[in-house]
């Protein structure tokens, strides 16, 4: 598992079908790599989460038919990890994050 964070929503009209309709989430992960995930707890961007990756990444869901290897498996209220990471005033670490601000920004597919 990986601690990553929501940068934004994925809108996509075109997919495979073992994707089905699951939401998708575009990540940034800790070397500021983009990534999407299946996300089914709601994250919204800005919200930092944990991944489950992996085969283990489909057993997280409701329906194993849903083709992916990450999944957002939770949503960090606060983590501590000896002083190490400084949240910036913006992040809103150790706030409830289930109300951060969504995306409005309309995007594109190329």
């Amino acid at each position: 598992m990986e601690i990553m964070q929501v940068k934004d929503e994925l809108t996509v009209t075109r997919r495979v079908d073992g994707l089905k309709t699951a939401s998708l989430r575009v990540l940034i992960d800790h070397k500021g790599g983009l990534v999407v995930a299946v996300d089914t707890v709601g994250a919204h961007p800005g919200n930092w989460v944990f991944t489950i990756s992996g085969s283990a990444a489909r057993h997280a869901l409701d329906d194993k038919g849903i083709t992916t290897d990450l999944t957002i498996g939770g949503i960090i209220d606060h983590w501590d990890d000896d002083g190490s990471r400084k949240a910036r005033p913006d992040e809103g670490a150790g706030q409830d994050q289930t109300k951060a601000p969504r995306s409005a920004k309309a995007r594109k597919a190329a």
